[in-house]
């Protein structure tokens, strides 16, 4: 294979993978990573026809620019995988810098030892880059939800691949000089190979993009849009997973009502009143244990599920609830002034399955009831009538 065709042949699947990222970017241009990636990928791309008209063996400033676009998109790629994984990209200055030290480190090696010496530290340093970015995405999986984790071993698992066959290529040169830069057993794989990488990684890039989106909007069918706590649907899957686990505990449903609601919104307007709701959504869901979830079921109305053998426990957490609302103090929506706010709070017996959550839920409203007609800002367990 000429080295005319192995170069035009990577650079058309690194353009083109490029595009169709973009044309992606274009309809999801929030989504984390793609802007980076796409540009990346053309990049790279573009500076392996440069090096067609640079010369291939070029070690003047067009071939170390070539170089340099080669380098600043691993470095773009990289900061793509952090920015998606959460870690947040690097800054644009500590880009430009690592990326300089880079281009001299490269330009140093030209100049010393000619255009061997280039291609080896090239080589190196991608090689290197990859190894990095290959290490990081193996830390990270575990910390990623499940259904990303097969992408990216996918993803880890060819850029690995990719570092090993770009050190060996460096160790080739370094050996052999350049007669097997375009030519040899090695360089015919490591080609291949690189022109498959371009392909898998771009589209497992897209898989991974369109699994997040799907978690996210599997993420806003079961939580409040104002709140961030769960909705009606979160609350049954909830409620079902619970239930469904072997060893599960008894529930305890606790249901709140925020204390004069609709005086608040009144007197202080809707968006003060958000901004209660918001508030006291954030104090129930920091005061909950492992196993407790929290959902907002009506205006102003939350249910909190206890988990716990002992109907104590409930009773305590209801208590540390009620006290822990009653400490806010919520800005106003014109910042002049603050809010404080309280809340009614009913409890029901323990249910021990799904059925008996039903039952508890009316339960806690009963209680729920009797502690707004004792006067609000309190806390009542629910008791059963007696019998006639």
């Amino acid at each position: 294979m000429d080295p005319f065709t192995v170069i035009v042949m990577l650079a058309v699947h690194l353009v083109g993978s490029g595009s169709l990222m973009f044309l992606v970017w274009r309809l999801m241009p929030d989504a984390p990573g793609l802007g980076r990636w796409w540009v990346a990928s053309c990049l790279f791309g573009v500076a392996y026809l440069g090096r067609l008209f640079a010369g291939l063996q070029s070690v003047d400033l067009r071939g170390i620019a070539g170089d340099g676009l080669m380098l600043l998109a691993v470095l773009l790629f990289s900061d793509g995988l952090r920015e998606f994984m959460g870690r947040g990209a690097l800054r644009w200055r500590l880009t430009a810098v690592l990326w300089a030290a880079m281009v001299g480190a490269e330009a140093a090696a030209a100049w010393l030892g000619g255009t061997p010496a280039r291609h080896v530290a090239l080589n190196l340093i991608i090689g290197a880059m990859y190894a990095v970015v290959t290490a990081s995405i193996t830390f990270e999986i575990r910390r990623q939800p499940v259904p990303l984790r097969a992408p990216l071993r996918l993803l880890a698992a060819m850029l690995g691949g990719l570092s090993a066959l770009t050190l060996l290529r460096a160790e080739s040169i370094a050996a052999h000089g350049m007669a097997v830069v375009f030519h040899g057993s090695l360089t015919q794989i490591f080609y291949i190979y690189a022109s498959l990488a371009a392909v898998v990684v771009a589209l497992t890039l897209l898989w991974m993009l369109f699994l997040r989106l799907n978690g996210q909007l599997a993420e806003l069918a079961t939580r409040d849009a104002l709140t961030g706590v769960l909705n009606r649907n979160g609350l049954d899957e909830a409620v079902n997973r619970h239930f469904a686990r072997r060893d599960a505990p008894p529930l305890t449903v606790l249901l709140l009502d925020v204390d004069h609601f609709k005086h608040i919104n009144d007197a202080f307007g809707h968006d003060t009143g958000d901004a209660v709701l918001k508030a006291v959504a954030s104090t129930l869901t920091a005061q909950l244990r492992a196993g407790d979830f929290v959902a907002r079921i009506g205006g102003e109305e939350f249910l909190v599920g206890c988990a716990s053998a002992q109907h104590d426990v409930a009773l305590a957490l209801a208590q540390r609830l009620n006290k822990a609302v009653a400490q806010l103090q919520v800005k106003t929506a014109g910042g002049a002034g603050t809010v404080a706010c309280t809340v009614s709070v009913g409890v029901s017996d323990r249910c021990g399955s799904s059925v008996d959550w039903q039952r508890g839920a009316l339960q806690a409203d009963q209680a729920l009831y009797q502690a707004k007609a004792a006067g609000r800002n309190g806390v009542r367990p629910f008791v059963a009538p007696l019998a006639a």
